[in-house]
């Protein structure tokens, strides 16, 4: 729309309009440049470790025992997360003017963390389902069958605490940093539930391969809400490590009716406990437990995701992980 007045011809607040515009699209350019590059720099550290343990032979203790897996696993995660996004921190500090893209703070509301706890827990319970239905479903219709890494999980009381270090405390606490904090803290200028959908995109993305990725696509915007809405990145850390915690514990349950049973039981027990929390939650609602998502900015949600997965470093990135991606995709003729 354009504003005229009687004298002056068009609205000078359209030209300001344009300018902040033009303004924001740049910055979330640069974001997605600085956000593309650290994703580029944990591919590169991954494989430049894994080419240094095949080179020093490390690689041959590395396929004997389990638990150096899980270690050398370990020391890969907390190195290709913490380092990349730690680098870009500072440059993409200074474009969204945050001051701090980690808040570990108490949560402003403890009725509200204490609720977004079980809701988002439940909600990661529902993801699994939904992913394993479409998964099913592009089988069955398409013919496609999917794959994942295989995750070392060693037996005895050693190698179930150093699996429980590296899947659940590691995990939850390197992917929170770098998702819900070092990227969607610094887009939240641009509207939370823009940085959530984007971090979430970025998250689901990196899993490499299409049983984790659509799963982690959905649970990264239940964790990226609760983080937002409780006003620190604990929530999500929390929920996320309780979701690891069952997935580490149902990957030693014995294949078997009897124990699917079980677990689907214990699924829904959870599910339904996060549905309670979730009609609590919405009952709740007039009383703004939480900021508003709202975002009175100049751009549409479109132009802003375009913007910032525009850079080459990003475009550079996606296209990476979706080669990667389609290694773990095969079609049964």
């Amino acid at each position: 729309m354009i504003f005229y007045d009687d004298y002056n011809g068009p609205d000078p607040r359209l030209e300001i309009i344009r300018a902040n515009a033009k303004r924001e699209r740049k910055e979330l350019f640069l974001l997605g440049m600085f956000s593309g590059g650290a994703i580029l720099l944990y591919i590169l550290i991954q494989n430049v470790l894994v080419l240094a343990m095949q080179l020093t032979g490390f690689s041959a203790l590395y396929a004997k025992s389990t638990l150096v897996q899980v270690g050398a696993d370990s020391l890969l995660s907390i190195v290709s997360f913490l380092v990349p996004f730690t680098l870009v921190s500072k440059p993409m500090r200074r474009i969204s003017g945050v001051e701090n893209p980690l808040p570990l703070g108490a949560p402003q509301q403890t009725g509200m963390f204490l609720l977004a706890i079980p809701a988002g827990v439940g909600a990661c319970v529902l993801a699994n389902r939904v992913t394993a239905y479409l998964l099913y479903y592009l089988t069955a219709v398409f013919g496609l069958q999917f794959s994942a890494p295989d995750l070392p999980v060693p037996g005895g009381v050693l190698g179930v605490a150093a699996s429980f270090c590296r899947i659940v405390l590691i995990a939850a606490l390197c992917e929170e940093l770098c998702f819900r904090g070092f990227i969607m803290q610094n887009l939240r200028r641009y509207g939370d539930g823009f940085a959530i959908t984007m971090a979430a995109l970025v998250f689901g993305l990196m899993h490499g391969n299409l049983i984790q990725a659509p799963f982690a696509l959905i649970v990264g915007l239940a964790l990226g809400y609760f983080s937002v809405k409780t006003g620190t990145l604990w929530t999500g850390i929390i929920i996320h490590a309780i979701n690891n915690t069952i997935s580490l514990l149902a990957s030693y349950v014995p294949d078997g009716d009897a124990a699917f049973s079980i677990v689907y039981a214990v699924g829904s027990t959870i599910l339904l406990w996060g549905g309670v929390a979730c009609a609590i939650l919405f009952i709740r609602r007039q009383k703004r437990l939480g900021p508003s998502l709202r975002y009175p900015g100049w751009n549409s949600f479109g132009a802003r995701m375009g913007a910032f997965f525009s850079s080459p470093t990003m475009i550079i990135s996606v296209i990476l992980i979706l080669y990667f991606t389609a290694q773990f995709v095969e079609v049964r003729r």
